[in-house]
């Protein structure tokens, strides 16, 4: 297959769809929200949304800010700005008020285009909106309303041609190990991304897919791929209804899915009480977190004749490798007692490297020699450098040197997180650098530990957490139990320590602290803020010392 198969635009992809399959399914709602879209309607109504911001006064190269709800409207608009070679600024209302207002400071917007509690958001907090002048209010129901009303439009507005290199969208973050930063996808980045989800992935025409995360109703008309929009609140997956996510798992026939942790282990477990199996999906793609062995493992025999990919990534670099359930399969036990996660090997025309762990920034090549740790076992940095490595921060010229570097002529992007390379060359993932402990004995990872604590009956979640206001720290638990009751935690508790005895003695881990609720991030509900436990935690044990408490 050529290297070029998917250049220029996503709007020129959905156009190619739309004159191949003018009448094939494009999205779904399988709330009935909206009429269910075929691919050239779906692409007339993304040129009729086009020529209706351009009248308004969103031009090429404006920056516009997208605050609208996840579903079909949302999906048009993204196109339309594209069409316009406008550049979406996305950001994740559930990062929380300061963090958003001082995104949208950052990234200087000059439109906006946002659902009424939004719009009028940008009028009470000026001072972070003082770089808009052109607001849009999207009501509900607005394309079919646009399109009522589109007489009065010029909808011969031509499209706008970009280059591979342009930016074509800023990205950002959550944040839930730091600051969020706005990352600068090019359309390069986009056609990187759609090439490895139709070759690695075999995703392809007609299949049909359950959109969980938004994103990714933008990447499959390139690919004549059907969305199903579900029943659910992306911004809230913890909340999303089982039954509801499997009956229209079954009642639209999907056949792909893409989806996060907690997502997954919903499905399964609804499917393995009610003894459901999914013979149509062909893949059941999970990310945001690392998975637990036993949920691939469940999740592999609900879709009998399908696959369990897992790939690896972040905003920044997305995928750079993947994994599958057989591959877990065969690596379970080490993963659950102590040898990290297993995260595959590099996708095709993705090179990864493991740099020395350093906090510093790491020299380009003609400043200093550094080389990559090939020895296998020996714990390193994990760098990534391809097409689907984005061009760095927005307007953060510094954390974007701290997070890359030129090795070998290529620029290099930290991905923040620690692994090794096995005996055999497959990469294994540790944990975050930033959430490593650094005790008196040594460093200890956080995928090190922490899967043989989740699976102690009666344990949901736990944290590697490291406390103390110095940089050596002493490692400690925070464990979620399934029981609230305090006898119940008392035998988690000893059952903790006894495992941390036998396989971690050396760490000398005598606390294990109770949590009702760990505090994880909004969108995948699975990235445990580690740091904020330690913070937490560590005041509570110096206050507590005071006093002559043992926590």
């Amino acid at each position: 297959m050529p290297e070029s198969i998917f250049t220029g635009n996503l709007v020129q992809h959905l156009e190619k769809s739309a004159k191949k399959f003018p009448k094939l399914k494009a999205v779904i709602s399988a709330t009935n929200d909206f009429q269910s879209k075929d691919f050239e309607t779906l692409y007339q109504d993304v040129k009729i949304v086009a020529a209706f911001f351009n009248k308004k006064g969103v031009k090429q190269n404006n920056r516009t800010l997208l605050l609208v709800k996840p579903g079909y409207d949302l999906i048009v608009c993204c196109f339309a700005l594209l069409y316009l070679g406008a550049i979406p600024i996305i950001i994740d209302p559930g990062m929380g008020m300061k963090a958003l207002l001082k995104c949208i400071r950052t990234s200087t917007p000059k439109s906006l285009i946002a659902f009424p509690a939004a719009f009028w958001l940008s009028y009470a907090f000026r001072k972070s909106f003082n770089s808009i002048s052109v607001r849009i209010k999207i009501p509900n129901n607005f394309v079919e309303c646009i399109k009522c009303d589109s007489k009065s439009i010029d909808s011969s507005i031509n499209f706008h041609e970009t280059r591979d290199e342009d930016l074509a969208a800023i990205v950002f973050t959550s944040g839930s190990t730091g600051c969020p930063k706005g990352v600068r996808y090019l359309h390069r980045n986009f056609n990187a991304q759609i090439q490895t989800l139709h070759q690695e992935f075999c995703l392809g025409e007609g299949e049909i897919d359950l959109v969980t995360l938004p994103i990714f109703a933008l990447f499959n008309p390139a690919l004549a791929i059907t969305s199903v929009i579900p029943e659910m609140n992306p911004r809230k997956p913890a909340e999303a209804n089982a039954k509801i996510l499997v009956d229209t798992l079954i009642n639209h026939n999907v056949t792909t899915a893409f989806c996060s942790p907690i997502i997954g282990k919903k499905i399964s477990e609804y499917c393995n009480t009610n003894d459901i199996i999914l013979p149509r999906i062909k893949r059941f793609m999970l990310a945001g977190a690392p998975s637990s062995p036993s949920l691939i493992k469940e999740l592999s025999e609900i879709i009998s004749n399908g696959r369990v990919i897992v790939p690896y990534g972040a905003t920044e670099a997305l995928p750079v490798s993947f994994t599958d359930h057989r591959q877990i399969r065969e690596l379970s036990q080490s993963i659950v007692y102590g040898d990290g996660s297993c995260i595959g090997k590099p996708i095709k025309n993705i090179s990864i490297v493991l740099m020395p762990i350093r906090n510093s920034p790491l020299p380009h090549e003609h400043e200093e020699k550094i080389e990559p740790i090939v020895k296998p076992l020996q714990p390193g940095e994990i760098c990534a450098s391809g097409d689907t490595v984005t061009d760095g921060y927005d307007k953060m010229p510094g954390a974007t040197r701290d997070a890359r570097f030129i090795y070998k002529s290529s620029e290099y992007h930290r991905m923040g997180d620690l692994g090794y390379w096995d005996k055999d060359g497959v990469l294994r993932f540790l944990g975050r650098k930033v959430e490593c402990v650094q005790t008196e004995n040594g460093p200890l990872e956080t995928e090190r530990c922490e899967p043989m604590v989740n699976i102690i009956p009666g344990v949901k979640r736990s944290a590697l957490i490291g406390i103390g206001n110095k940089k050596i720290k002493e490692p400690c638990l925070v464990v979620q139990t399934d029981s609230q009751k305090s006898d119940a935690f008392e035998i988690i508790s000893a059952e903790v320590k006894k495992r941390m005895k036998k396989h971690f003695r050396k760490y000398n881990i005598v606390r294990v602290f109770h949590e009702k609720q760990l505090p994880v991030d909004p969108r995948h509900n699975a990235k445990i803020h580690r740091l904020a436990l330690a913070k937490k935690w560590t005041t509570a044990v110096v206050k507590n010392t005071k006093l002559g408490i043992r926590l």
